[in-house]
């Protein structure tokens, strides 16, 4: 694809405004057309580049249209340019469907899935205790032990997933840092007073 020069593509939107203005009152069809074949690579090039997976970017470009094609007679050009306006529509749309993604991929364990972790008797005790002591941490402590350090999420990525502020998530992994050493200490005590 050949790419245009910054008057290029003015004169080329300027051309397309009139024409899709008298087309959405008239054929909506044959607007929704115009501006995918305007624009269909372009934004096909800012999904791709959202979500990084091809069928990923083909889903959110085809929901970005069916947005764009049910809000036709919204456009006004007085507010943004229809390309700003299109690119607004995609943007949003690509950024739905990686929140989506993001949302199938972290799937949180359940409560007592800990206490159903088979271990090998040389590391039993140790782990079986380690997993009891995560499952009796606060579920606002256990989902960040569990997010971040049983699978590999980053702060940030936590923070964006469940919505905290960053800050909050380093505190509370800190908090839980520090419970689970104060409970791992006293459970170690106990153990090996039992071996006494």
């Amino acid at each position: 694809m050949a790419y245009l020069s910054h008057l290029e593509y003015m004169a080329k939107t300027d051309t397309i405004l009139p024409q899709f203005l008298k087309l959405r009152n008239e054929t909506p069809e044959l607007a929704l057309k115009l501006l995918m074949d305007y624009y269909g690579d372009t934004m096909y090039g800012v999904t791709l580049r959202i979500l990084d997976e091809k069928s990923l970017a083909d889903d959110a470009l085809q929901e970005g249209f069916v947005k764009i094609w049910k809000n036709l007679t919204e456009f006004n050009p007085e507010i943004a340019s229809l390309f700003t306006w299109m690119l607004t529509i995609i943007r949003n749309t690509a950024i739905d469907v990686a929140r989506k993604e993001k949302n199938r991929k972290i799937q949180m364990l359940s409560p007592g899935v800990y206490d159903s972790i088979s271990h090998s008797e040389e590391n039993q005790i140790s782990d079986s205790g380690l997993m009891q002591q995560i499952n009796k941490l606060e579920p606002k402590y256990k989902e960040l032990i569990d997010l971040i350090y049983l699978k590999g999420f980053t702060q940030q990525e936590v923070s964006d997933q469940l919505e905290l502020p960053l800050g909050t998530v380093k505190t509370r992994i800190n908090t839980a840092i520090k419970m689970l050493r104060t409970a791992l200490s006293t459970f170690m005590l106990i153990v090996l007073r039992f071996f006494e």
